[in-house]
């Protein structure tokens, strides 16, 4: 028995490889520097251009604030675990990389478009379930390791903490699962993104 109806997959799926064409077509004739930009209008295009957009915004104040006492409880033991091994190592963090643009480019043009379009538009598609949560937290994951590393090359390093992007989407999909408000995946997505950069940059 099969996990997912067959007519539940076409449409998703068909919309997550249309948006690596889009990354790869924007990366290979405009260069790195747009793709960025370009994404994230795809990513919200996407489910409105097909209809699939009703209640993606919706807003429940209950479910907001437990996922932002979700993101706090995980983010602060990120961040201690964090600190701990970069004081074994003899480095320290570096908060100086948190800038007002870096946190507006975080909300406005990564956690927003990326959960409207794989939280919002895709697990809703898949029936927001927790294999939905599994199944796309995957498909994020791939689609991290496609657009950093194919085209960047930025290193095995580098590389390897996009692949284990799927554990953080692990999280925003299950917040989005329970909370069914995607602003409460918005908000553990832009924090953990900036705490990544501080962690990256330290």
């Amino acid at each position: 028995m099969s996990l997912l109806p067959k007519n539940k997959l076409i449409s998703p799926l068909f919309s997550y490889l249309a948006l690596i064409l889009i990354v790869i077509v924007s990366n290979t004739f405009l260069g790195y520097e747009y793709v960025l930009s370009i994404s994230a209008s795809a990513m919200i295009l996407i489910p409105i251009l097909l209809k699939k957009d009703e209640g993606i915004f919706n807003f429940n104040l209950k479910g907001f604030v437990n996922g932002v006492l979700v993101s706090v409880l995980l983010i602060s033991l990120y961040a201690l675990i964090t600190k701990l091994l970069s004081l074994s190592f003899g480095n320290n963090l570096n908060f100086s990389r948190v800038s007002v643009s870096l946190v507006v480019i975080n909300f406005l043009l990564v956690a927003i478009p990326e959960e409207v379009f794989f939280r919002g538009y895709l697990q809703k598609q898949l029936g927001n379930t927790i294999w939905s949560v599994v199944i796309v937290s995957l498909l994020f994951a791939i689609a991290h390791f496609i657009a950093i590393c194919v085209f960047r090359g930025p290193g095995l390093f580098v590389c390897s903490v996009n692949v284990l992007t799927f554990f953080p989407s692990l999280v925003m999909g299950f917040l989005y699962y329970k909370t069914k408000t995607l602003w409460s995946s918005i908000f553990f997505h832009a924090v953990a993104n900036i705490a990544h950069a501080v962690v990256l940059s330290g």
